[in-house]
């Protein structure tokens, strides 16, 4: 694949377009139904302040490029069905809606074997490292054994859960100042009240 240079894209304008135009700060509850364009994708349970924290992370682009884990990407982190072309908008907003339900299904699952609700705060800080991490990294460590911080998560103490996430800040075996700085984005929102 011939990757061309770098096409930028508005994470704000990709929130807007799936939060029906909610402003990221008065966004604490969930999106709800998401209509894209006239495609109905679903429900969202993230808030668009989740939204936010996970698309200033990773950041927006129309065309296709390797991220540092050396998959072909796109858009807001997607890495599935990337054509060798940019994208637009509407379907960066429709791809990364896709790729959230799918973290949030890993999440609530996660959630269910508790039987404890989490805060939206905690819903979108877990939702946030999920979609870093992936679901299987985010239950599994490299030996199999679950990860502490969906161990916690299963038991429903997730103050403990949420201190787990200032320790992912590692890529490669180095301390990455990007994950340091998300992590302690998701660890505050983890800790907030709403």
């Amino acid at each position: 694949m011939k990757l061309t240079k770098k096409i930028l894209c508005s994470v704000a304008a990709v929130i807007g377009l799936v939060t029906g135009g909610v402003a990221v700060e008065s966004g604490t509850a969930p999106v709800g139904e998401v209509v894209i364009a006239g495609e109905q994708l679903g429900t969202l349970r993230i808030s668009p302040e989740g939204l936010a924290i996970i698309g200033n992370a990773e950041g927006c682009r129309s065309d296709p490029y390797h991220c540092p884990a050396g998959l072909v990407t796109n858009g807001i982190g997607n890495t599935h069905g990337v054509p060798n072309k940019p994208i637009s908008l509407e379907q960066v907003a429709k791809d990364w809606v896709v790729n959230i339900k799918h973290t949030e299904q890993c999440i609530t699952k996660a959630e269910g074997i508790s039987g404890t609700t989490m805060t939206q705060g905690q819903f979108d800080a877990f939702t946030s490292f999920a979609f870093n991490t992936g679901c299987t990294r985010f239950m599994r460590n490299r030996d199999g054994s679950s990860t502490r911080i969906y161990r916690h998560i299963t038991q429903g103490n997730y103050p403990k859960a949420c201190s787990e996430l200032t320790k992912w800040v590692y890529g490669g075996g180095v301390k990455l100042p990007g994950l340091i700085t998300r992590r302690g984005i998701e660890y505050d929102r983890c800790n907030a009240s709403g």
